[in-house]
């Protein structure tokens, strides 16, 4: 099962990095781990740095009271997301405004090959006041 959901998850990783760049984005880091958290993508467009989380499902057990894939990212994972930004940008300074993206990524999976559905680019979904301390 984990097997499969990494699968998935790298295929909308992949998909999701492909979307930004078709938009004009270039994409700096892939998988950026700082301590105990990772960022997905961080990319860069004119004076913007995005920060990038990846949230990829499948399709087929939707209803309408299912949650967005993006309700997934809790203040938690978005304070670990800042936190792991906050050290890229230390270690690797530059002067453009920093925003934090979602990407979700829907994908029908018929168990032969997985096929995205949908894209959805969710620009400044939260920023560093939005997360709330625990």
């Amino acid at each position: 099962m984990k097997t499969e959901r990494r699968r998935l998850g790298n295929l909308g990783e992949r998909r999701a990095a492909l979307y930004l760049f078709l938009h004009g984005y270039r994409i700096l880091e892939r998988n950026y781990v700082s301590g105990d958290a990772e960022i997905d993508i961080i990319a860069r467009r004119g004076k913007i740095c995005a920060f990038v989380e990846v949230k990829t499902r499948t399709l087929g057990h939707e209803s309408l009271k299912e949650p967005r894939p993006a309700s997934s990212v809790t203040p938690e994972k978005q304070r670990k997301i800042i936190k792991c930004a906050r050290d890229y940008r230390y270690k690797h300074p530059f002067s453009a405004k920093m925003r934090f993206d979602i990407i979700e990524v829907l994908v029908r999976d018929d168990g032969r090959k997985p096929k995205i559905q949908k894209i959805e680019h969710l620009i400044s979904a939260f920023d560093a006041d939005s997360a709330r301390r625990v």
